[in-house]
């Protein structure tokens, strides 16, 4: 049995990890030319920006490839604490503290080319991936510009750019059109040199719709800095040095302060493909046999969240637990794909919907969101317990039903006789 997975980023390399364990033979088909060292690719624009890996995706990763969490730490990543990660929410900093959860922080390339040389299957760069090869209603294979590959098992996780809705239409499946929630949210990030004073992570939360500028600051390998400014509703940090530094001394928080002794190192790198996408293919009826699609594939984040490598991690594992690749066996898989996405869309998607022009909810369903996260906001602030359990939920190591109980439901409405407007007082410069 051969399976055949497009796309040699984290959800293509994961998916072949699994697929291992079942088929005889692996085969990942990645279009950029990949380098043995960590390096940035054409193929992930975002990839000089910062990168979230989740609590719960570490732990998936941890478990795949034993020991890649103290690899990539002698390798210049940062382990700590999830629950002492400096965060200035909206109304204040945050009440951090010890949560027992380890957090990998690290920068896409180095975790990416770890996982690389982590995975058995053959990967093949350079390959330009053209359509699907159909016998009958199944898809048996792949075409590329120098021929066809035959598949028992065709997996797409080729990402944002992936063509798999054309190729359907072209084979006469339709496809629904997209969900897509765009916050309008503008990244540009810098590397610096990394005074030693400097926290391993310090965030600034951006918060519709009033906190439309955000930025982190994350230690990486080589002993530097990654800065990201952000920017949504399309106030969008500019590309240009002074203006860069002008959109950092307007935050709210310490983050311009810090790199007062911090030399920069690399231009200043824009992205601002951050629309919100999710297709739902487990609609589509005539899927076909042989063909599964994860990852950015099916569903993009926002990356201010950080959900997108945890969640194509979780949709990994699905091969573990699934054998049956005929056209209903696919279509099953897809509906797993589906729910695994689904707590993390509803949470970044509805957050993204508060900026102007972006709504897509009902106004009365709306405006209750808001209100109930501005009373997060407050709670956060004031209460680490409060905080210790948002903080799972987040890292989607717990579910969101562990929020709805009457201790959290007390506590939010002790804390919203508090002022819950933003700006009464200026952050403190320094988070500690």
């Amino acid at each position: 049995m051969k399976a055949v997975v497009m796309g040699g980023g984290i959800a293509g390399l994961l998916a072949a990890r699994v697929l291992t364990e079942s088929f005889d033979d692996v085969v990942v088909l990645e279009r950029d030319k990949l380098s043995d060292e960590p390096e940035y690719r054409a193929g992930v624009p975002q990839g000089r920006h910062v990168h979230g890996l989740l609590v719960r995706g570490g732990e998936i990763m941890e478990g795949l490839f034993p020991g890649l969490r103290d690899e990539l730490v002698r390798s210049g990543a940062h382990l700590m604490d999830a629950g002492e990660m400096r965060i200035l929410n909206p109304l204040g900093w945050v009440a951090s503290g010890r949560s027992g959860m380890p957090l990998l922080v690290v920068s896409r390339p180095l975790l990416e080319t770890h996982i690389r040389r982590r995975v058995t299957a053959k990967i093949v760069d350079d390959v330009h991936v053209t359509g699907l090869s159909f016998r009958g209603s199944t898809v048996d294979g792949v075409l590329t510009r120098d021929g066809r590959i035959d598949a028992d098992l065709v997996v797409d996780a080729s990402g944002r750019s992936s063509k798999l809705p054309a190729w359907l239409a072209e084979a006469g499946i339709a496809v629904p059109e997209p969900e897509v929630v765009d916050s309008r949210t503008g990244y540009a990030t810098r590397l610096y040199t990394a005074p030693p004073e400097i926290p391993v992570v310090v965030a600034e939360s951006l918060s519709a719709p009033d906190t439309p500028r955000g930025g982190i600051v994350m230690r990486i390998e080589g002993d530097r800095v990654m800065v990201t400014a952000q920017g949504a509703g399309g106030d969008h940090p500019p590309r240009d040095p002074e203006g860069f530094q002008q959109f950092l001394d307007s935050l709210r928080g310490p983050i311009a302060g810090m790199l007062a002794d911090a030399e920069p190192v690399t231009p200043v790198y824009l992205f601002a493909r951050t629309a919100s996408r999710r297709i739902a293919f487990e609609q589509v009826t005539g899927w076909p046999g042989g063909l599964v699609a994860i990852g950015d594939a099916v569903c993009v984040f926002n990356p201010v969240y950080g959900q997108g490598m945890t969640v194509a991690a979780m949709a990994a594992l699905l091969f573990r637990r699934h054998s049956d690749f005929s056209a209903k066996g696919c279509r099953d898989f897809q509906r797993k794909v589906a729910k695994t996405a689904k707590g993390s869309w509803v949470l970044s998607s509805n957050a993204d919907q508060g900026w102007a022009g972006v709504e897509k909810t009902p106004a009365p369903l709306m405006r209750a969101f808001r209100w109930y996260m501005k009373k997060w906001q407050v709670a956060l602030v004031h209460d680490q317990d409060i905080f210790l359990r948002f903080l799972r939920v987040v890292h989607l190591v717990a579910s969101p039903a562990t929020l709805m109980n009457p201790v959290v439901f007390r506590r939010l409405a002790k804390y919203s006789r508090l002022d819950p407007r933003p700006g009464r007082r200026r952050a403190a410069r320094s988070p500690r």
